[in-house]
């Protein structure tokens, strides 16, 4: 049976359970990041509210660095400077079938490797698969040549995927287009992420520009 809200009494069919409180949350009771918008995997709004009561007052100061660290990576730049630094990233293929004609017979199967894209590994992060009970495990990691859409994009998990690297080719870990459940990128690994690009980039260059 499917799990309901129980942040005050609600009761709407839930999408996660909070790791703080061990409560079923519902979206309206997600709670939520301020900067980005984008939803705690395992944190109820009661708990963040809490959590933010504990923590006083911010340093404008640390809110200022964090955000130049996260429009690193969204506007492209953290990209340009891969490139710049000479790192070739990885090519991202996609196994597409497709039936060929047989004189006799029953059409034959071909399966071709596409390229459809590329990205740089930047090693193992943490990604929630948000469903009943949320699971969290750890996933190859990469920071993409180009997202959906391109650059800009409006956060840290819209320039990154789970992916998969066999033989030098990467294929990119996606949901099911169908189905009950989503996977996200856990909001604690960003700075991790960012830390991991600026170290790739300092790898080959000895040093990276600051934000």
């Amino acid at each position: 049976m499917a799990a309901e809200c129980a942040i005050d009494g609600c009761a709407v069919l839930a999408i996660g359970r909070c790791r703080e409180c061990g409560r079923a949350f519902c979206m309206s009771h997600q709670a939520h990041n301020e900067v980005t918008g984008e939803g705690y995997a395992a944190l109820c709004i009661q708990c963040l509210q809490r959590r933010q009561r504990v923590a006083g007052a911010a340093d404008p100061k640390v809110d200022g660095r964090e955000a130049a660290e996260r429009a690193w990576v969204t506007s492209g730049q953290a990209a340009m400077d891969l490139y710049a630094a000479g790192i070739a990233p990885v090519p991202v293929v996609e196994r597409r079938s497709r039936f060929v004609k047989q004189r006799f017979g029953r059409p034959r199967e071909e399966i071709d490797e596409i390229e459809v894209g590329a990205l740089w590994v930047i090693g193992r992060f943490e990604w929630t698969e948000m469903q009943e009970i949320p699971e969290t495990r750890e996933w190859n990691t990469g920071l993409l040549v180009r997202p959906s859409g391109g650059y800009p994009v409006a956060m840290v998990a819209r320039a990154v995927a789970r992916c998969k690297v066999t033989d030098g080719l990467a294929t990119l870990i996606r949901d099911a287009r169908y189905g009950d459940s989503f996977t996200q990128l856990e909001r604690r690994e960003i700075p991790r992420i960012i830390a991991a690009i600026r170290a790739l980039v300092r790898s080959t260059t000895g040093d990276v520009p600051a934000p």
